[in-house]
């Protein structure tokens, strides 16, 4: 298997993943979520009608980044800029984990989580440049 078929597999896991989170943002602050779903601490946290739209504009924005990721599964050979603005993407998303409101590492979970797609898309990309380079030498 190369690393491109590798990288299609990977993209679209992310792009069904983003999808899925994003169209649950856009639905929790409608109350059309399965409350089992959402949870005690979400639905508290749901008091503010313009931090429920900011949730929903969140979604709108995670949707488009699903579909991107889509759009990069379906592509015979992937874009390696369009690979490292999306990585770069992840690693804005990843930071904001680590460093946020509760200050530096205010959460080792949710920065470890969050950097996991940051992680994998690096690597994939050192990968395809690696690969790249061995086959220009060929």
């Amino acid at each position: 298997m190369t690393i491109y078929r590798v990288s299609r597999i990977v993209y679209g896991l992310i792009g069904i993943l983003y999808l899925v989170i994003g169209f649950g943002s856009m639905l929790v602050p409608t109350g059309w979520m399965p409350h089992g779903l959402v949870g005690d601490i979400v639905m508290r946290e749901m008091t503010n009608p313009f931090t429920e739209h900011l949730l929903q504009e969140f979604g709108t924005v995670v949707v488009a980044v699903g579909l991107v990721f889509l759009w990069c599964a379906r592509q015979p050979k992937p874009s390696r800029a369009l690979h490292w603005i999306m990585t770069f993407y992840l690693s804005l998303d990843a930071l904001i984990h680590w460093v946020g409101p509760q200050g530096v590492i205010g959460d080792w979970s949710r920065g470890i989580i969050n950097s996991i797609p940051f992680v994998v898309m690096l690597l994939l990309g050192l990968l395809q440049l690696r690969g790249s380079q061995q086959h220009e030498r060929n």
